[in-house]
């Protein structure tokens, strides 16, 4: 059995979520899969709560085998031969993360990302997605209305607060149902890219709004009456076409992405105020728009990109830096490629928070803790001495391995490069 322990969170004050809630830890303890905690002042749950439930509090890591946590760990708080479940933020090279990386190597240590925990359809079978887009949705209309606020335009958004302030799922949904966006003049037209868990969440707040929901189609081809407020959201298929005619194929698109692919996300920019971005992207498929195309079009641009998925120039180069639930926005100025923070100024503004879920700490740990709860039995019951080809992990998990025992498994070699570079 390995000693197992839930770690606090050290990102930031705002990081209140747990991958096991009191009543999950609760039911393992019981069950003879004992979960330790190392105490913290900010985690959404008191430490009594577990402690109550029969969880040894320690505040040091260094005894324990398997490490249950959220965002990355601590660099030095990686033990030799420690395994840890956690979203480490590597798998595409990040630079900020490589030492990290490194560090896990170097300790001979395991590390398994839950972002990679995914079914036999590759759809992520543990995550926030839902949450993050609820959460940039709700901040990212918040701020649009506080921007028409300040151009001295009426509009019923500035009832929105941002999300932490709602304190639960529920009561966002209360409190937002009631707002009658037609009371406004100027119509509100959202285009969310991607139809995942994330886009699905960010079309749940423009439900909760009222707000009709319109195809790719009808926006291309201008089937929508320009006085009304509407919602778009676009999958993969509406969001990029084959460069030599238009067309898509799913399996050449994933295969191929920026060779034979271009966005046609630049034929929706005269007809939206706000964009969502939630849909998943890599340096292997095109981007949405390039520097270039911020010049090019400074005059039509929406008022505001929401952009939950937070590539740092990915998809849309203005987006330049990650902001924060204190700092949620800034400006980027297209000419230029200046940025200034606030809402002040000129440019499109950029919300870019990384953490999204945090400001529903309650609601997305629970999620989070149903999910997870249900591996920890037989993971806990697994020899980490094995080799890792015949390691007795579900797929599942097995897929999420990064790091074994101080090596790349054979998917993540190409990590590599970036750790030498």
């Amino acid at each position: 059995m390995l000693k197992t322990i839930l770690r606090k969170e050290h990102k930031n004050k705002w990081e209140r979520r747990v991958a096991l809630t009191p009543d999950a830890v609760a039911e393992l303890n019981q069950a003879g899969f004992p979960i330790a905690i190392e105490p913290s002042e900010f985690r959404v749950f008191d430490d009594e709560s577990y402690v109550c439930n029969g969880s040894e509090s320690s505040q040091t890591l260094k005894d324990f085998e398997l490490i249950l946590g959220i965002k990355e760990p601590p660099v030095d708080s990686i033990e030799k031969h420690q395994t840890h479940l956690c979203f480490s933020h590597t798998i595409k090279g990040q630079d900020y993360n490589m030492p990290l990386l490194q560090k896990f190597l170097d300790q001979k240590a395991t590390l398994i990302d839950y972002e990679l925990m995914m079914n036999e359809s590759g759809i992520r079978t543990i995550a926030f997605g839902r949450y993050a887009g609820i959460g940039g949705a709700i901040d990212t209309l918040w701020l649009y209305g506080q921007m028409l606020a300040e151009q001295q335009k009426d509009t019923v958004l500035t009832q929105m607060k941002q999300t932490w302030e709602y304190q639960s799922l529920a009561k966002a949904k209360q409190l937002i149902e009631p707002i009658d966006i037609n009371q406004d003049k100027k119509p509100l037209r959202v285009v969310i890219l991607g139809n995942g868990k994330v886009g699905m969440g960010a079309a749940e707040v423009c439900q909760w709004l009222n707000l009709p929901e319109i195809s790719a189609q009808d926006i291309s081809e201008g089937h929508y009456d320009d006085e009304h407020h509407w919602y778009s959201v676009l999958d993969v298929t509406e969001m990029y076409g084959r460069i030599e005619d238009g067309g898509f194929d799913r399996d050449e698109y994933t295969k191929e992405g920026k060779s034979l692919y271009r966005s046609r996300f630049k034929e929706l920019l005269t007809h939206c105020d706000v964009i969502l971005q939630s849909s998943f992207w890599t340096e292997h498929y095109p981007r949405h728009m390039d520097t270039d195309d911020f010049k090019e079009n400074a005059d039509i641009l929406p008022a505001i990109i929401g952009d939950i998925s937070c590539d740092i120039d990915g998809s849309f180069a203005c987006t330049k830096k990650i902001t924060d639930i204190e700092n949620p926005v800034y400006r980027y100025h297209p000419l230029t490629g200046e940025i200034t923070d606030g809402l002040e100024g000129e440019g499109i503004a950029v919300m870019a928070i990384d953490n999204l879920p945090c400001e529903l700490p309650e609601d997305a740990s629970t999620h989070f803790s149903n999910v997870l709860s249900v591996h920890l039995p037989a993971l806990m019951q697994i020899d980490f001495n094995n080799d890792f080809e015949s390691l007795p992990l579900i797929e599942e998990l097995k897929n999420a391995v990064i790091v074994y025992r101080g090596e790349l498994t054979p998917n993540f070699q190409y990590l590599e490069r970036y750790l030498s570079a």
